[in-house]
């Protein structure tokens, strides 16, 4: 019966040509849009994803900042993969003053922005800041050997706007009791670009030097970083509940409202796309209703010589489904295509994955039995006596 339905369905090639190419319309449609969806989630995935597995706790009105006790009962806590103690030191150029306590610092050099923030932190602990499959594109990260010593790992963007280059010197000033005292950071590593710009725009050095240089041991920060996203506002409020005297917050929520947001989108999207299929749809019921009508003396003729009402029911289903499928197949082909055409045009890369393809060829197959629904029925209900006498 498959043969006897290609014989019928391309009768009318014109027709039935605009028929399949309305539905692969609908059907490239709604592939292009979900791959473009998709890769838009992906990316919100990759730039957000380790952002919100990482709590920033602070200090809040404590002398003794955060103490190892409190650190202690962070890290004892379910989901908790690493506690990072953190400093921030403010550099400025030009001896601007009023950052960390009275303390002026000072940024030497020519051209690029006016400030500049050194993050302090463990060389042990670079990896779980930055990454370790990032790598210094010129120079070298931090290492062990560098705790105490006046050495700075720059970002990308740091490095741009700050005009700074492998071996250049950074000079920090330190107000000793109405005494300056200058200390000159050399640059040892420029990381490669990642964009990210938590990392791009960093200058990272180590803890200890700071801690030394300022005679000040005190942790204000810390980088919480999480086993996963599942539970993130739990753990957050769990290091809430740790002591009186910090603070946790997480970005999951800015995370989850870009994804929100995303959802919206894509369900607009979707719905234009659901527009091009109805259009499809009727096409096929168009289509098969004109056929049935042009076919009733031949379909009067089955009848009278045995064909039952379910024969008929199943040819014309088979008919409308045929039609559906050849015009899944080709917006598949168009979707892909289109998907290849972005890639190659722009940065953007759409993600076509075998559950979307799932999603299209099960929309092409309802859509095609659904719009050959009526007129399957109509032709089935024929009386053949009638039929052959209006004939």
């Amino acid at each position: 019966m498959i043969d006897i339905a290609l014989k019928n369905v391309f009768r009318q090639k014109v027709r039935s040509f605009l028929t399949v190419l309305g539905i692969a319309m609908g059907i490239g449609l709604i592939l292009t849009l979900g791959a473009i969806g998709e890769g838009l989630s992906n990316q919100i995935q990759s730039a957000f994803g380790d952002m919100a597995a990482v709590v920033d706790v602070r200090s809040q009105n404590s002398d003794d900042g955060i103490t190892d006790d409190i650190m202690e009962q962070i890290r004892d806590i379910d989901g908790v993969s690493e506690v990072i103690p953190i400093g921030e030191y403010r550099v400025t150029r030009g001896g601007f003053r009023g950052f960390g306590g009275g303390m002026s610092r000072l940024f030497g050099g020519g051209g690029g922005s006016t400030t500049l923030t050194f993050t302090a932190l463990s060389p042990d602990d670079q990896d779980y800041m930055i990454g370790e499959n990032i790598i210094a594109e010129d120079g070298r990260k931090l290492d062990t050997s560098d705790d105490g010593a006046y050495v700075v790992l720059l970002g990308a963007t740091t490095a741009t706007n700050q005009v700074l280059n492998l071996g250049d010197e950074i000079e920090y000033i330190r107000d000793n009791n109405g005494t300056k005292e200058s200390y000159f950071f050399e640059v040892i590593g420029i990381l490669e670009e990642t964009g990210d710009t938590t990392i791009d725009s960093a200058a990272y050095v180590s803890l200890s030097t700071m801690q030394d240089l300022e005679e000040d041991t005190k942790i204000e920060q810390l980088k919480v970083k999480l086993e996963g996203i599942n539970d993130v506002e739990n753990i957050t409020q769990d290091i809430n509940d740790v002591s009186d005297d910090i603070r946790a917050f997480s970005p999951l929520s800015m995370v989850r409202t870009l994804e929100s947001t995303l959802g919206t989108v894509t369900m607009a999207v979707y719905g234009i796309g659901a527009v091009s299929i109805i259009v499809g749809a009727i096409g096929i019921m168009n289509t098969m209703i004109m056929s049935v009508m042009e076919r009733r003396k031949e379909i009067g003729i089955m009848k009278a010589i045995g064909a039952t009402t379910t024969n008929i029911l199943i040819q014309v289903l088979q008919e409308s489904a045929v039609l559906s499928l050849i015009g899944g197949t080709m917006g598949f082909a168009l979707g892909y295509g289109s998907t290849i055409l972005v890639k190659s045009y722009t940065s953007f890369v759409p993600i076509m994955s075998p559950y979307l393809i799932t999603i299209g060829f099960v929309f092409s197959i309802v859509l095609g039995m659904g719009a050959g629904l009526y007129p399957a029925w109509s032709a089935s209900q024929l009386d053949p006596i009638k039929v052959l006498r209006y004939e």
